[in-house]
């Protein structure tokens, strides 16, 4: 019997890149994916479960926990409903699918995530990073991914000027600085799909090792 997967920020630039691999992953036999509203997405594979408030209507065993949960403080509209989005709800999804039997945790955090940092954007991805320690998954895989390449549903203009001028360097980057050079989404879905397979304890990615995974 195959793996049931647990997918949040599902339509974001990564959860959509999840979703997509996860379907097609041989050892997935369902994917679940928790949104604020219906996608009406088809596919014999994947099921879908309305609102954050509801996710207790998930399958009642879970294997693996993807989260792409992630906004900005701009779109947020202050920095207290940032932490909601980037810090409380993925630490809520790890509360659910541990009582759902997860034993698996993959999360999208950020380059430079740490408590100590000066800069409260990653000082509150190293709070979850931090959090999610207390719950016990067999596996917690980080993804620290740098710049990030992909369309996105909506417009934002630093990601989109650093990508413009960060084009030109990009081959140069991944052969001298692999860690900073941008990185595609789909790269990050899939260095995380690869890497949740198997492993024990907490295992950080870097950009560079992402893109060694997933090439």
């Amino acid at each position: 019997m195959g793996k049931t997967a647990l997918v949040v920020g599902a339509t974001g630039l990564i959860g959509r890149e999840l979703v997509e691999q996860l379907l097609e992953e041989e050892r997935y036999d369902a994917v679940w994916i928790v949104v604020r509203r219906t996608k009406r997405w088809s596919h014999p594979k994947l099921h879908e479960v309305v609102g954050f408030e509801n996710m207790d209507e998930a399958p009642p065993h879970i294997d693996d926990v993807y989260c792409a949960l992630g906004t900005t403080i701009a779109v947020a509209g202050s920095q207290e409903a940032f932490k909601h989005v980037d810090l409380e709800l993925p630490l809520e999804v790890a509360r659910v699918a541990r009582r759902h039997g997860a034993t698996r945790y993959a999360v999208v955090s950020a380059q430079g995530a740490s408590l100590r940092s000066p800069f409260f954007y990653n000082r509150v991805k190293g709070e979850l990073e931090n959090g999610l320690k207390v719950f016990g998954f067999e596996h917690v895989v980080i993804a620290r991914p740098s710049l990030l390449l992909g369309e996105r549903d909506s417009f934002r203009l630093g990601e989109k000027t650093a990508e413009v001028l960060s084009r030109p360097f990009q081959t140069l980057l991944l052969e001298k600085m692999p860690d900073a050079a941008p990185i595609q989404a789909l790269h990050v879905a899939r260095a995380l799909i690869i890497a949740s397979e198997e492993g024990q304890g907490t295992e950080v990615l870097t950009s560079g090792m992402m893109q060694r995974i997933s090439r």
